[in-house]
């Protein structure tokens, strides 16, 4: 995660973005970030000790303690880390100001430049990304058990891809989100999420943007945004197709599935070669 969000960060600087970056770091880790990137103009760093709730916090510290240490058997249910990952999402509608909250997961690259209005449309709405022709029947169930925990009908409805890089999020609809869920399982939105299997952060925004709050802030738009390198077959031809598939569909980012687990070595001359003021730019 280093690696790739030090790349991120330098790209972003490249392109000259100046959208607020608000990058929340695992709390045992947080130091090393502050002191070993360089590139931080317009960057904020936090700690998930400064987002989470402390009882959230414990659980997720909780992971990575092992059998021997008395921590491991006094904290019950640890949480994995990219279930945080999700609810930090989520908890963003709590220390961000901003109208628009866009989510950069660190596999993400700039290889142009960004600005607030490619988030929006021209009469100022915000984007809501959702895809219909994509959606693979593991997206499909992440769909209707979000319509089930929120209680949507689910008969004569449409499902949407919801899950996209990068995802833009309206901070008064997650708020509007939270409190329904509050109101429908009377308990904690965080607790309630928790509490029920394969309940994921952008299939729920999404049903409920669409199904509950019924578009009122934000306008259904098909990302365009991205090229993905997403499963092996693609990370293995990365070098000979890089340039022609930027052509084919321009994009302003490229995600590397972190799943691969490649090293950013492997392409970071890649995205280096558009940056401008690089001999190989293409802008």
């Amino acid at each position: 995660d280093f690696d790739r969000f030090l790349l991120q960060r330098e790209s972003y600087e490249r392109w000259g973005v100046q959208i607020p970056h608000l990058a929340v770091v695992h709390d045992d880790e947080v130091e090393r970030f502050r002191r070993d990137i360089p590139f931080q103009q317009n960057l904020t760093i936090m700690s998930t000790r400064e987002v989470l709730p402390p009882w959230l916090e414990k659980r997720r510290r909780a992971k990575g303690y092992r059998r021997l240490n008395p921590l491991h058997w006094l904290t019950p249910q640890p949480l994995h880390g990219w279930m945080a990952q999700q609810l930090t999402k989520l908890l963003a509608a709590t220390v961000v100001p901003t109208e628009g909250i866009v989510c950069l997961d660190s596999e993400l690259a700039f290889v142009g430049p960004l600005s607030d209005a490619d988030f929006e449309t021209e009469d100022g709405t915000m984007h809501l990304y959702e895809t219909v022709d994509d959606l693979d029947a593991e997206m499909g169930d992440w769909y209707v058990k979000s319509m089930r925990f929120l209680d949507v009908p689910l008969r004569h409805q449409t499902m949407y891809r919801c899950v996209h890089a990068p995802a833009v999020l309206h901070r008064d609809v997650m708020l509007e989100l939270q409190r329904h869920v509050e109101q429908l399982h009377q308990k904690d939105w965080i607790r309630a999420i928790l509490g029920t299997p394969d309940i994921y952060e952008y299939q729920t925004y999404g049903v409920f943007a669409r199904h509950l709050h019924h578009l009122r802030l934000v306008a259904p738009v098909v990302p365009q945004l991205s090229l993905y390198y997403w499963w092996p077959e693609q990370i293995e031809t990365i070098a000979q197709d890089f340039a022609r598939r930027l052509e084919e569909r321009p994009a302003r980012l490229v995600l590397v599935n972190s799943n691969l687990g490649i090293d950013t070595a492997v392409y970071r001359s890649l995205i280096a070669a558009r940056w401008p003021g690089s001999p190989m730019a293409t802008v």
